[in-house]
């Protein structure tokens, strides 16, 4: 299993936590839940009630590849009650380190004779308890790194260190509202954080950030084509379609989801910390 990074200053303190969605390598307890409700209901369904016992009527072939193909053991000990696999699965969901549980619900998702209902219960797990994984195509798949997850991290520091309290107050924020999936503020939130630096370095407080970005360019203390590139990712939050600067007036044409929110989150925070460094150095 792969070690997990070290902790930030930040993390270390209890000053901020990477937003969920980034934090790799770890599942919630409320993903347990939600992925153990998903299997109980599943069995409930499908559990045929007789005198003293159940059994798992049409689910028992799962049940039974379960048994051989995934725990691994002899067909010859395999019970069709539906209470032993309720114990077994729950046993399962409580304890397994979070690859092995993974590896659990693809075989589930994966499975021909499974229920779309369980495989939409599993899905959803995920988007719940706004873990940084998602099912696609059947897998279980990271939507974000652990770089990225360092990259947030160290911006808040740099900005904690160098005494940009703002850009530190939205870079938090956004990973927050990130967690909440707000994706629109969450993608405002970062760029505010770049444009607070951005303001404070250019002595410009009442501009926006395409003209503090312009005055630090004549300084030369940001490389042109980064600042050519950043101002690309600033027109890209007034655009009419994502509107994410901006009060919404039609809330069906903002078009910002998960992805968007990740990536701006983490251009932003690198960007804040190339500026921090630059006027540092400068």
């Amino acid at each position: 299993m792969r070690e997990k990074r070290k902790q930030s200053f930040s993390e270390r303190n209890g000053l901020v936590a990477a937003p969920d969605q980034l934090r790799l390598y770890e599942i919630s307890n409320q993903f347990r839940l939600l992925v153990d409700y998903a299997f109980q209901s599943e069995i409930e369904r499908n559990t045929v009630w007789g005198p003293g016992r159940s059994s798992l009527g049409t689910w028992v072939n799962v049940a039974k590849d379960l048994h051989v193909k995934f725990y691994r053991k002899s067909i010859g000990t395999f019970n069709d009650s539906a209470n032993i696999l309720k114990e077994q699965l729950e046993n399962c969901t409580r304890t397994y380190e979070y690859n092995r549980l993974f590896d659990l619900i693809e075989f589930f998702v994966g499975h021909r004779a499974i229920t779309s209902t369980l495989q939409v219960d599993l899905i959803n797990a995920f988007l719940e308890a706004g873990l940084a994984y998602r099912i696609i195509d059947l897998q279980v798949v990271a939507i974000g790194t652990a770089e990225q997850a360092d990259t947030f991290l160290n911006a808040v520091d740099d900005a904690e260190e160098s005494g940009f309290a703002g850009a530190r107050e939205h870079l938090v924020s956004s990973g927050k509202m990130l967690a909440e999936k707000d994706w629109r503020s969450s993608v405002r939130e970062s760029i505010h954080a770049v444009e607070s630096v951005a303001k404070n370095i250019s002595e410009d407080e009442k501009g926006t950030l395409g003209s503090a970005l312009k005055k630090i360019g004549k300084r030369k203390v940001i490389n042109e084509k980064l600042k050519a590139a950043f101002e690309k990712l600033y027109s890209y939050t007034n655009d009419e379609n994502t509107a994410a600067r901006h009060a919404i007036v039609f809330p069906d044409s903002v078009q910002v989801d998960e992805a968007d929110a990740l990536f701006m989150l983490g251009a932003c925070a690198s960007f804040v910390s190339y500026l921090i460094a630059k006027n540092v150095d400068g």
